[in-house]
């Protein structure tokens, strides 16, 4: 049965669109790097695996678009990529310097470096703890070599447990482990498998990403052609579902869909982006959300160069973010958190309750038990984490006063 969606007029915005920010007193800095030394088959990310001699250069230029930033508090950086521990350890240093010459880089700041474990071989650690180096986040995806060499991966499962001892040996205390699951023919055991390997490792963070995969490269062909099946809803439930249960037996906290960490150890960074708060991103392709603005620099480099040396932005994105959006966002980025949504914080900030703006719908998923508040927080129930997409969804359309259907959405 479909039925109309309950809501009010949302209050007045300015006509030109809605530029009130989220609450929060300093923002987190993204930088990206986008050389690899291979493309994974899965990857989409922008990336590239040529072109190195440009690296001293683009060190340079983002050095250069760091001091044509706002001037604001930092309370994390992130090195993304690609791969930036392809970067010298100066190079971190002198991207990191540039960082404390614009902004007010807070003190015990989080500054994580993602690195391959193949490249732990050749990092010089001391220097990076020197340059403000404090967490590593390890791309291992998995420790079967049979799902490594599909994803074609570098590394094989022996090397990155050696590439854990690097890490530990090298004084970086706070170490992230990016794990997938939901690979073509992987079966609950071979989950299980790395799971529990990787719980071995002790790492501080962990985070299991179901693999989404596009056509566009490699691996998203075999399996649109039919070379290659993926598991099926139920295992991927059941997938999840032991993920979460073994990293609580073992100690981690779940703090987001995707993440779990040790007590004191989630990323203050990936808060950030989950909190709603904003960023500054700097590199080809990378993305910043600021002053009511959403916007990213073009992923290719030899025209980010340009841009840099000619004084100006070569911009592949960019949108004001209107006041239903980010009222819209807030909902969908807060209900990802196991925090939950403030609903406090959110009435401050867009000046209208949630339950007036999807009142219909907000009620029907809580008599379904689908959200929960505690303590003036709104959340999805642990059992149905696994359609919280769906939630966002309907609470999405029922905010724009669209049709929804009138049942809660069925586990999986």
């Amino acid at each position: 049965m479909i039925a109309q969606a309950g809501s009010v007029p949302a209050p007045e915005a300015p006509e030109r669109g809605w530029s009130g920010p989220a609450e929060a007193h300093s923002a987190g800095l993204y930088v990206h790097f986008p050389w690899c030394v291979r493309l994974c088959t899965y990857c989409d990310f922008d990336r590239q695996a040529s072109g190195f001699e440009r690296i001293p250069r683009y060190v340079d230029a983002v050095c250069t678009e760091i001091r044509r930033q706002p001037r604001v508090p930092i309370h994390s950086v992130f090195f993304g990529g690609g791969t930036p521990s392809l970067m010298a350890a100066a190079q971190v240093r002198q991207i990191l310097d540039a960082a404390r010459e614009r902004f007010a880089l807070l003190p015990g700041a989080e500054v994580t470096l993602e690195t391959n474990p193949d490249d732990t071989l050749g990092m010089d650690f001391p220097a990076l703890r020197a340059a403000g180096v404090n967490r590593i986040s390890m791309g291992v995806q998995s420790l079967d070599d049979r799902f490594l060499r599909l994803l074609g991966r570098r590394h094989d499962a022996a090397g990155a447990r050696a590439a854990v001892a690097r890490v530990r040996a090298g004084g970086i205390g706070n170490l992230n482990l990016d794990l997938m699951f939901g690979l073509p023919g992987q079966t609950l055991e071979d989950w299980r498998a790395t799971l529990e390997g990787a719980i071995e490792l002790e790492p501080d963070h962990c985070s299991c990403y179901l693999l989404t995969i596009d056509e566009r490269v490699p691996l998203g062909r075999d399996v649109a052609r039919g070379r290659l099946r993926l598991p099926d809803d139920e295992a991927l439930a059941e997938q999840y579902e032991l993920a979460r249960t073994l990293l609580a037996e073992a100690g981690y906290e779940q703090y987001e869909i995707s993440n779990w960490a040790r007590p004191g150890h989630a990323s203050r960074h990936n808060l950030t982006y989950w909190r709603d708060e904003p960023y500054l991103g700097v590199g080809a392709g990378a993305a910043s959300s600021w002053g009511g603005r959403r916007y990213k620099n073009t992923p290719v480099v030899r025209r980010y160069l340009a841009a840099i040396d000619a004084g100006r932005q070569d911009l592949q994105e960019c949108e004001t973010v209107d006041w239903l959006t980010a009222a819209q966002d807030c909902i969908a980025l807060g209900l990802r958190l196991r925090e939950g949504l403030d609903l406090a914080r959110f009435e401050r900030r867009f000046g209208v309750a949630l339950e007036c703006l999807a009142g219909e719908e907000l009620r029907l998923l809580r008599r379904a038990g689908v959200l929960e508040e505690r303590d003036g927080r709104l959340r999805v129930a642990d059992r149905h984490l696994l359609v919280t997409n769906e939630v966002l969804a309907r609470l999405r359309i029922a905010m724009e006063g669209g049709s929804v259907r009138r049942r809660a959405p069925r586990s999986t």
